[in-house]
């Protein structure tokens, strides 16, 4: 059985941890791959259909997206409106990471930036 022990662990690991899952890519490969798909000039329709024909839930929002930056007391707001959703989440050590999108359109209702969050939650 100690002959098998290395190769069980290495197979639990890359499951565990190495997963191609959406969610466990990092923000920026995230962002690129959803800026394929909807890229900067969208329709606010089109954008919330592809959301919501993906599966995730999605919630409409009538203010744009704020930007805390470091070290500053107020935030930046991008865009008129925007549409968020939950893209998943997984397991991390010792934490549960949630992934967001979330998409900021102007005054016309065309894309002008895409966000992807990642919010780490210890248990």
């Amino acid at each position: 059985m100690k002959f098998h022990a290395p190769l069980f662990l290495a197979i639990a690991f890359a499951i565990s941890f190495g997963g191609c899952s959406l969610p466990r890519r990092s923000e920026h490969r995230i962002r690129q791959w959803i800026l394929r798909d909807t890229p900067v000039g969208s329709a606010y329709n089109a954008v919330l259909d592809y959301a919501k024909n993906r599966g995730w839930p999605v919630v409409e929002q009538s203010a744009g997206y704020e930007i805390q930056e470091f070290g500053k007391a107020q935030g930046r707001i991008v865009g008129k409106h925007a549409v968020k959703a939950y893209l998943g989440g997984y397991r991390g050590l010792p934490w549960h990471i949630d992934v967001d999108c979330l998409w900021a359109f102007d005054e016309h209702d065309k894309l002008i930036d895409v966000f992807v969050d990642k919010q780490a939650d210890a248990l």
